[in-house]
Order: structure tokens, then sequence, then C-alpha cells
């Protein structure tokens, strides 16, 4: 045992120290994730970004669709679920309202609003839901494995949270639109925050 009482305080101290640096460090880690997300998000010209792939889903008035149905428009592809409270909503008006803008040129890009809690979203829920939202949303569902399948095609994280005093579990997902040419390839990715019009000006500028 030292004789010295400071010195004995200041090894106390030094475990709690290193937690709390750490906690700051994961904090700003978090936030500097986040306002990452708040932008557009573009890939130049040659280069290659691995996001997007190949499904097998069913739409929301039960027929069979893959990718390769899509070939050739161009897709504005959000993961999320009818049951969502205010984000899945929001992003889809957001959407909506873009493509109106765009006028005949909206004919091009098809919305597809692929969902992350099949066990709820039939193709039913999915019908009734988008109606909503318009004829020119495709609504796709399908068993656990595909969707898991094809949201790790999208790199896009979601992850049921249990249900608390007696309500309906909810899903944490991913909050991104990504926007695809008409081969399939990643172009862009839009944020929450993103406005109806700063996102028919983006998507009217990359249409070919």
């Amino acid at each position: 045992m030292t004789d010295n009482p400071g010195m004995d305080r200041r090894i106390v101290l030094l475990p709690y120290l290193a937690l709390a640096a750490l906690v700051l460090i994961g904090t700003l880690w978090r936030l500097g994730d986040i306002a990452g997300q708040r932008t557009v998000e573009t890939v130049a010209s040659g280069e290659q970004v691995r996001i997007g792939g190949p499904f097998r889903l069913t739409d929301q008035n039960g027929a069979n669709r893959t990718d390769q149905d899509f070939l050739g428009k161009y897709l504005l592809v959000f993961f999320g679920y009818t049951y969502c409270p205010d984000v899945c909503p929001t992003t889809l008006a957001v959407m909506k309202s873009a493509l109106d803008m765009m006028g005949s040129r909206a004919e091009r890009v098809v919305p597809l609003f692929i969902t992350v809690d099949p066990k709820r979203d039939t193709p039913e829920k999915l019908k009734n839901y988008l109606a909503s939202f318009g004829p020119r949303f495709v609504g796709l569902t399908g068993d656990d494995k595909a969707i898991a399948s094809v949201a790790k095609e999208y790199r896009v994280f979601y992850q049921v949270r249990p249900a608390e005093n007696g309500g309906d579990y909810t899903v944490d997902h991913s909050g991104v639109v990504y926007l695809m040419d008409g081969s399939g390839r990643f172009i862009a990715n839009y944020a929450l925050d993103n406005s109806p019009e700063m996102m028919a000006q983006d998507i009217l500028k990359r249409l070919r």
C-alpha cells in the first residue's frame, strides 16, 4: 500500500476515466455517422460500389417479381414497414412528391418499397398501405430468408424490437433511399432530411 493518498485516488479513477473516454469516442463516431447520412451521396464514373443485387420477391398483387423485371428502369428503393409510425410514411410521401414534380419523366423511375417486416406485411397489407401514395409504387415482400438476402445486398440494417407494455413490436431499420440505374447499378442515395425538390432535381439530372 502506498503512503501517497493522492496517488491512490488517481489509480482508482483511471478505469473510470478510460471508460468515459470510450463512451465519448463512441458518441462522436455515432454523430459523425448520422451526419454523414444527411446528404446526397453519389459515386464517380467508373467507381464500383456494391449496393443492390438479385432478388425474388412477391409484389402487392401477389405476383412474383425479380430484379430482372425492372431492367431498363431507374429504381428508387426504400426499405421499411407498414406499421412504421413516422419515418416510413414521411419518406414515401417525399418520394411521391419528388416523382410528381418530375412530370412525364417520372415514368422512367419505379419506386420500390421493400418490407423489413414480412411477418405482418402481406401482399394485401402492402397494397392497402401503398394506395395512399399512388399507383406508381411497387411493394415487395417475401419470407424471412428472402428479405434478409435483399437487405444484405443493399446493406440495409434492420432489427426487431420486442413489444413493450402490451403493444406491437417495432422494427429498427436504415432510412436511406437508393437510386439505381437501368442496369441495376447504384448511383446515389438520399437521406431522411432531403426535400422532394432536391430529390427530384437530382434524379432528373441523372436520367440518361
